[in-house]
């Protein structure tokens, strides 16, 4: 089943735009990975805050999903 087949428009765009964000932090999240052992406490405190952000577009992707997949079943 593709992601989204049974989400209304809204919530297509909705899973598309938390996609790009989705890879957008994880492109942040690898540069401050590389650069782990000479981060500043703010760097630290803003990969601190890009690993939330990214477990919460990871939660709500999820929920999308699965309301895909209870629309299908109706």
């Amino acid at each position: 089943m593709e992601d989204g087949e049974f989400l209304s428009k809204e919530d297509k765009v909705k899973m598309e735009s938390l996609r790009h964000e989705l890879a957008k932090l994880k492109v942040e999240h690898k540069n401050f990975a590389k650069a782990k052992n000479k981060l500043t406490p703010q760097d630290r405190e803003a990969w601190k805050i890009n690993s939330h952000k990214t477990n919460q577009i990871y939660i709500e992707i999820k929920d999308l999903r699965l309301k895909n997949i209870l629309e299908a079943g109706k």
